[in-house]
């Protein structure tokens, strides 16, 4: 789903679907009904799902809001906007010498994530609120689509 929700964020087709289809539309207004109720969790959506750069802005001003500290949040989101693993370039496992096939090996950088972590324990602290927030957009969203396709 959060391949079809970052993917209808850059739709040109906003078509209605048929009946018991979801259309790139029903995901964008299923978003932005979710995200009236939670606007910092929709621009965390946008951010890390949909790539929005800009909305980096927000992120921060959302949780410095929260009571967050503001020099704390600004390294948890510049680690956030480049956390990618360089040595398996994000794809969690070793390549095969030579080859451009994945081995069975888990990279030892990343330990299998794709994802560089961060490194102190106030910074994986704000990482979670950061987590929980996406995951609770991600589940009120697919409980408004849910009620859209039993319709």
């Amino acid at each position: 789903m959060r391949e079809r929700i970052g993917t209808a964020q850059h739709s040109d087709d906003l078509s209605e679907a048929k009946t018991g289809d979801l259309g790139d539309v029903d995901i964008i207004r299923a978003c932005g009904m979710a995200g009236a109720h939670s606007p910092l969790s929709l621009s965390i959506w946008r951010w890390r799902v949909g790539g929005d750069r800009r909305e980096i802005f927000a992120v921060a001003r959302g949780l410095i809001e929260m009571g967050q500290d503001p020099g704390l949040v600004h390294r948890v989101l510049a680690h956030l906007a480049d956390d990618l693993c360089r040595p398996c370039k994000g794809r969690g496992y070793d390549t095969v010498p030579g080859t451009p096939m994945l081995s069975d090996e888990i990279c030892g950088h990343c330990h299998g994530t794709g994802r560089v972590p961060v490194k102190h324990e106030q910074e994986r602290e704000l990482v979670e609120v950061i987590a929980k927030l996406e995951r609770e957009f991600a589940a009120a969203v697919m409980r408004k689509l849910a009620r859209q396709i039993e319709l």
